[in-house]
């Protein structure tokens, strides 16, 4: 049976669909960087951070190596006071062990990315929240098996901003994640391949690519459902981790007033959860949208390139706002777009030309083992930070804030972002 190589899943960011055999010679070292430098956020407002575990007792989590109780842990960026000093927050906030993992999935030295342990960000750790207003709440969720950090630019900017962004990090599918007794899972098993229920995904979506490109070629609204329809038939554990995720972020929402007292408690009762909006990238998206149509706190949702929507929305309309973020991935480019419009109201759409599904997040930045490899579009990578940045920003100021976009109404326009 001929190796696997590297691939592009469509939810995932980079993953393998098996670790390398040793029939595999690994890909040469590439020159890393001394540092990565993260760009600065652009509102007025100093950004602190904090981290807190929660444990759902009621939940077993189908994932751990022996059974246990569902864990999630939340890192929380919001606006601090002005005045606000101490030690800024290191990049990877479960530790090397979100770099190390990925390094091992794209078969360099494991320390090929520990250039991204030396950089600080720009939020202070445990920052006093800002008094006066309360903050509109963001629920972010990363890309399924993605490196939670990947995303800080764009919740730091947020939280610049005035927002309290909470990243729920889903362990054992994301690359690390630090437990509340402090061990470190991640997306490997002891041999450090992965996971089975990982792999049974990866497995589900074998034919997603070929489905997808028939269903943008569709020739009607019907037949664009009818073939999705029956491709999401085949995907019941990938349903079920959609729900997991669904049922994470609920949890999270459910615990906010019963957090012990800390820098989290501080921060929780400064949010104002009648303007929240959930959000996300890749599944994390997908799961955002579900989110949304199953529980009433959510007000709206976006979705960055997280295609197609899996789970039920196919047959859920929610009447709430929903914006869809595409790249340019080619066979994808309005692929969900039959489920948006029969479920949100309104559906609003955003087009980012040279693009592809990785330019969402900090690694179009990262430089180093990721260097030549064709996972991201042509936009150089501070502008994709800055177009993300500004459609995220300026929709849920729209939706929660009820401040109209320039960009989404047509007043503004951004080269190579088409707004439907």
């Amino acid at each position: 049976m001929r190796p696997r190589q590297l691939i592009l899943v469509p939810a995932v960011f980079v993953a393998l669909a098996s670790t390398p055999s040793s029939a595999q010679s690994p890909a040469p070292p590439a020159a890393a960087p001394s540092a990565f430098e993260l760009p600065k956020p652009t509102g007025p407002f100093t950004v602190g951070t904090t981290t807190f575990r929660l444990i759902d007792e009621g939940r077993t989590d189908a994932l751990a190596d022996s059974p246990e109780k569902r864990q999630v842990v939340v890192h929380a960026w919001y606006p601090a006071v002005n005045a606000a000093s101490g030690e800024r927050a290191p990049y990877l906030r479960d530790g090397s062990m979100e770099a190390r993992t990925f390094a091992t999935l794209l078969r360099q030295p494991e320390s090929a990315l520990d250039y991204l342990s030396k950089t600080r960000t720009y939020s202070v750790l445990d920052a006093a929240p800002r008094t006066g207003e309360q903050f509109p709440v963001l629920l972010f969720s990363l890309g399924y098996t993605a490196i939670g950090s990947s995303y800080t630019a764009l919740l730091e900017d947020l939280a610049s901003y005035g927002y309290a962004v909470l990243s729920v990090i889903h362990p054992y599918e994301s690359m690390a994640a630090t437990l509340a007794d402090g061990r470190v899972v991640t997306m490997l098993d002891a041999q450090k391949q992965l996971r089975k229920g990982i792999r049974d995904v990866f497995d589900e979506w074998a034919k997603e690519g070929d489905t997808m490109a028939t269903v943008t070629r569709a020739r009607d609204e019907t037949e664009a459902l009818t073939v999705m329809r029956g491709y999401l038939g085949t995907l019941p554990i990938t349903t079920a981790v959609v729900t997991r995720w669904v049922e994470d972020t609920a949890f999270v929402l459910d615990r906010l007033s019963r957090l012990p007292t800390g820098p989290a408690a501080r921060l929780a009762a400064r949010l104002d959860l009648g303007h929240l909006g959930a959000f996300g990238h890749s599944m994390g998206g997908v799961a955002s949208a579900d989110f949304c149509a199953r529980d009433r706190r959510c007000r709206a949702a976006l979705n960055l390139d997280g295609i197609p929507q899996y789970g039920s929305l196919i047959d859920t309309p929610f009447g709430r706002p929903f914006l869809m973020v595409y790249s340019a991935r080619e066979g994808r480019l309005g692929a969900s777009d039959a489920i948006y419009r029969r479920a949100a109201k309104p559906y609003l759409r955003v087009d980012v030309a040279d693009t592809l599904h990785n330019d969402f997040s900090d690694m179009v930045l990262w430089g180093g083992p990721l260097t030549g490899r064709p996972i991201f579009g042509k936009l150089p990578g501070t502008r994709a930070v800055a177009v993300t940045r500004r459609i995220v920003r300026e929709y849920f100021d729209q939706e929660l804030r009820g401040r109209r976009s320039p960009l989404l109404s047509g007043r503004t326009t951004v080269e190579g972002v088409r707004v439907h």
